[in-house]
């Protein structure tokens, strides 16, 4: 019973505000409104995704805005040099390349993570601000801005845009590797203790180095987006909050920040419920000053009942 409350406690506090919205807010329930929502979240979507699998593989990765800011600098540099599709690919890739250069440091040196990789977010800033030349690039060709925003920006299946698409598409792939393959199975098994799952013949390196590479294309992929919507890269693209809202989401969401328990509809649930809190309040005109308030209270109630719930399944 314990058991089931965490697992889908979360379920049932994202109910419960959307029933409180839904009576309080007559626009709350319009398909426009919840199509907003989904747009103004699709970057945390993936960014929830790829933290979901860290932490459940014991680790942290504070990273990945840094990541995803370099990438989008580094994907309109890409397409002007080398035309759209290829831009996109190398921004891609480029966000891979980063993401596996932070797992082998972290994994040779046993630099604890989140130490590790806040070193490499001040790292890949700086390295933003060299591909940058200190500012601002944009995509020259104007016809190569103008499609990638399409793809972005455009409405498509009931009237979501191609980001949110993409969001959603992703979650679904992180969520369908992590649940049914052995690849998750030994992501569970290295978060849950990875001195057994060693010892079971698991190479432990290895996935949590993988582990680093799937953030870094996430973040890869929030760079394109990046591009897309604005047709530049700029050093300011993503601050590092996006990385402590992601972090936070899905602890609240019920994945425990120990490692080895959790699933990726968690952490996209947690981010929905960050976004239906911030949208409650604007449609009934609550200041915004509220929101961080409660997120910080929802979040230290997150983390105490995973401490609780640890406690009495040892006891």
């Amino acid at each position: 019973m314990i058991e089931r409350i965490r697992n889908y406690g979360i379920v049932g506090v994202f109910g419960v505000l959307f029933v409180i919205l839904a009576f309080t807010s007559q626009s709350f329930l319009s398909w426009q409104n919840a199509a907003n929502i989904l747009d103004q979240s699709s970057i945390l979507f993936i960014f929830a995704a790829t933290t979901t699998l860290s932490i459940i593989a014991g680790i942290f990765d504070l990273s990945i805005a840094a990541v995803a800011t370099a990438s989008a600098i580094m994907t309109v540099n890409a397409i002007n040099s080398v035309g759209l599709v290829g831009g996109v690919i190398l921004g891609v890739l480029f966000g891979g390349l980063l993401g596996l250069i932070t797992g082998v440091a972290i994994t040779k040196t046993n630099v604890n993570s989140f130490i590790g990789t806040l070193a490499a977010s001040f790292t890949y800033r700086g390295f933003g601000l060299i591909l940058a030349a200190g500012g601002l690039v944009s995509i020259s060709d104007k016809q190569s801005a103008k499609t990638l925003s399409n793809v972005m920006e455009g409405k498509y299946l009931f009237g979501l845009k191609g980001a949110v698409l993409i969001a959603i598409a992703l979650t679904a792939i992180m969520g369908v590797v992590l649940a049914f393959t052995v690849y998750g199975k030994k992501v569970y098994a290295v978060g849950g203790n990875w001195q057994a799952a060693r010892l079971a013949g698991i190479r432990t390196n290895r996935v949590l180095i993988s582990c680093y590479v799937i953030s870094g294309i996430g973040a890869g992929v929030v760079g394109v987006v990046y591009a897309g919507r604005y047709g530049t890269g700029a050093t300011n693209a993503y601050a590092d909050t996006f990385a402590f809202t992601a972090i936070a989401a899905t602890v609240v969401g019920g994945v425990s920040i120990f490692g080895g328990s959790g699933a990726i509809w968690r952490g996209s649930l947690g981010i929905l419920t960050f976004a239906l809190i911030g949208n409650g309040l604007n449609l009934l005109g609550v200041d915004t000053q509220y929101q961080q308030t409660i997120l910080g209270l929802l979040i230290f109630a997150a983390v105490a009942a995973d401490q609780f719930f640890r406690r009495t399944r040892t006891s």
